[in-house]
């Protein structure tokens, strides 16, 4: 058998003309997701109110800012520089983005830019996000009767060192009661910078009542017993289990009690789930306050430990097929 032409970088130069929809398999998967959404302008309508109709150098479409957020979840890339640099290389991620062969993809600061300024109130996301659940439900993705919730932690974008630790309430501007509210409501405190210590410095621990980060305000202080604590957020996922998709998501500071969360998740979901009948969630929601509103939804409620203060009448019959607990440690 004769040997083969060397293969050299002077052959890899030649000019050809090639198809990016031919060079990308029919059975990929980013192909199938187009195929499923089909027409992509409910991005557009939904970003518009956020652009400026005027001459100038077009902005980056929308439409791609929320495909990059889609394919660094498939790819499971968190950097946007790197989640880029991978689009670059890749020929499927590049037809799903609408980019030629040619074309320069988006830089990575004017997509930050985009997220953390243009986009800064998160509305557009979430209306994008019930969208894409309805989409999820037409195409049978969604079971939609059961819903698992659990929640976790997201680390904010904000150092340790960029808490003002010499804080102090402000004294004589609200009564007692005003303050009360105040702490109630998790309002952030009024503080102001400590009058000059004489003498040595005594050894102050940061809390989330004492301190507050000056590059992330609404960041929190949380951390387990011998670690070093961090500035985070906390979220909450929905879940369809069946499926295995998600069906309703929910931001806020990690402050209060992880249960609150759960009815305006249900709040979220009931209108792309209307059939919804029961939710599950870990000990980290067992409330009294957490059982009322589920039922005042007529959600039945899973619960996996004790909760304590709960009493339910299940001889009655406003209660029967409303609310249940599963209880496996009492």
């Amino acid at each position: 058998m004769a040997m083969g032409e060397a293969r050299t970088k002077e052959a890899a130069r030649q000019l050809a003309m090639v198809c990016l929809d031919e060079l990308v398999p029919e059975d990929d998967r980013y192909r199938r997701i187009d195929e499923i959404v089909g027409d992509w302008g409910f991005v557009r309508e939904a970003a518009r109110p956020y652009y400026v109709e005027r001459v100038g150098r077009p902005s980056v479409d929308p439409t791609v800012l929320l495909k990059l957020m889609l394919a660094g979840a498939l790819e499971g890339i968190g950097s946007m520089r790197e989640l880029l640099r991978v689009a670059d290389l890749r020929l499927d991620l590049r037809l799903f983005l609408g980019y030629g062969l040619g074309e320069r993809l988006p830089a990575h600061q004017t997509i930050s830019e985009a997220q953390t300024q243009r986009f800064a109130d998160g509305e557009v996301f979430e209306r994008l996000f019930l969208h894409t659940v309805a989409l999820c439900k037409q195409q049978g993705l969604i079971e939609g009767s059961h819903l698992s919730v659990d929640g976790f932690h997201a680390e904010a974008n904000a150092a340790l060192r960029s808490l003002r630790a010499s804080l102090q309430p402000i004294a004589g501007e609200a009564t007692e009661e005003r303050q009360a509210e105040d702490a109630a409501a998790s309002d952030p405190p009024q503080l102001r910078l400590a009058e000059p210590r004489s003498g040595p410095t005594p050894k102050r621990k940061a809390t989330n009542a004492t301190a507050v980060s000056t590059s992330d305000p609404d960041a929190r202080l949380k951390g387990k017993p011998g670690q070093r604590p961090h500035l985070v957020y906390r979220g909450h996922v929905g879940v369809d289990p069946k499926r295995r998709c998600v069906a309703s998501c929910l931001g806020q500071r990690a402050e209060g009690h992880e249960g609150d969360a759960l009815a305006p998740i249900l709040d979220r979901v009931r209108f792309v789930l209307p059939e919804l009948a029961s939710v599950g969630a870990d000990q980290g929601f067992a409330a009294e306050r957490v059982w009322e509103d589920a039922a005042e939804r007529r959600i039945v409620t899973l619960l996996d430990r004790c909760v304590e203060g709960v009493h339910v009448d299940m001889e009655d019959p406003a209660n029967h097929g409303i609310n249940e607990l599963m209880i496996d440690d009492c």
